[in-house]
């Protein structure tokens, strides 16, 4: 089956708009990762201060710009090996 452009755009107008907190995460995304490469680069760099990051994730994301939130923290200690 093969749509153009205007089949297309009726249709997407159908959809209930995404729900609020998919838009935020969205919107949020791509400044959390980019700190989290930040904060893990910087680590990568100095042992001690990986040491440091890793005892107290949430204080380093936090002094990084980075809310502490249970995705923030999750998805460092992945990049983080921990």
């Amino acid at each position: 089956m093969s749509y153009d452009i205007e089949q297309l755009a009726r249709l997407l107008s159908i959809l209930p708009p995404a729900p609020t907190g998919w838009v935020e995460a969205a919107q949020t995304l791509p400044q959390l990762r980019a700190g989290i490469d930040h904060l893990v680069a910087r680590a990568g760099e100095d042992a001690e201060l990986r040491a440091r990051i890793v005892a107290n994730l949430e204080s380093a994301l936090a002094e990084s710009g980075i809310a502490p939130t249970p995705h923030a923290l999750a998805e460092a200690r992945r990049r983080l090996g921990t």
